[in-house]
């Protein structure tokens, strides 16, 4: 299947590891004009030499540090970007988790960190992004959350409530955007495997005194798959929902688990 992908103008958000670079990864070896951004600026030139071998390319994705988690830098790092593309089609907020944290014991400079972190990092980042696209006619907001928004995962109390009220932001935009042509989707990764649920198993390890094989192969067990998914899988789905091709699906919010969702219910 042709996406018709090629030419169009995107921005990754957190994507010099994990789901943010097999997201750019997939949409660059698509055709797309891709910028990355992340703090590391030697971590995404590693990136961008990844990505560009990934997909056969002898052209660079483009490059730009940005913390933003400091709401001060998103407008600046918005107008830079759609600058450097010469505009904007495809906007994908992705952002890393914070740390884990109960609910009886998050502190308030936790819940303030979570919020710049998650919430206003996504919404003042789209919706600086919109003008544009409502300009054009045409748009894709694709965000990244977690299928904790669907069922609350233990010691992530932060990310969930964080997470839970992004995704809800974006299908009140998707209805707000709709005239349009802009859609605005949620993909809520299960447990995918990368550095940070590699983390996230190795503390509740240390926390119940077991060890990371134990904690890895427990996960395994709770997906109907029996199996942690990849990287590729979540980001196949992203690159559709950024094409022209998705263009009657908006405010959707899509588990991507292996049937984990399921075997909650």
């Amino acid at each position: 299947m042709d996406l018709q992908l090629k030419g169009k103008k995107a921005v990754v958000c957190a994507s010099s590891q994990g789901l943010g670079l097999a997201i750019a990864k997939e949409l660059f070896a698509e055709g797309a004009n891709v910028l990355i951004c992340a703090r590391n600026e030697s971590a995404l030139k590693l990136a961008a030499n990844e990505i560009a071998r990934h997909a056969g390319r002898q052209d660079l994705p483009h490059v730009l540090t940005a913390d933003l988690a400091n709401p001060k830098e998103i407008l600046d790092f918005s107008d830079k970007s759609r600058k450097i593309l010469d505009g904007i089609d495809i906007l994908v907020n992705n952002v890393g988790g914070p740390p884990p944290s109960s609910a009886e014991s998050t502190t308030i400079d936790a819940w303030r960190t979570g919020f710049d972190q998650i919430f206003l990092s996504a919404t003042l980042l789209t919706q600086s992004m919109l003008p544009a696209m409502k300009e054009q006619l045409f748009g894709r907001i694709i965000t990244v959350t977690s299928l904790s928004v669907l069922e609350p995962i233990d010691h992530l109390v932060v990310s969930t409530a964080m997470r839970t009220a992004v995704t809800t932001f974006m299908k009140t935009l998707s209805k707000e955007m709709a005239p349009f042509g802009i859609t605005a989707n949620t993909v809520l990764p299960g447990v995918i495997h990368t550095d940070r649920i590699v983390n996230l198993r190795k503390a509740k390890a240390a926390r119940e005194g077991t060890s990371l094989e134990l904690e890895m192969d427990k996960t395994s067990k709770l997906i109907p798959l029996g199996r942690l998914g990849r990287p590729e899988e979540l980001s196949a789905l992203v690159a559709f929902l950024a094409s022209p091709r998705a263009s009657y699906i908006t405010g959707v919010n899509i588990p991507v688990d292996g049937g984990m969702r399921h075997a909650w219910q």
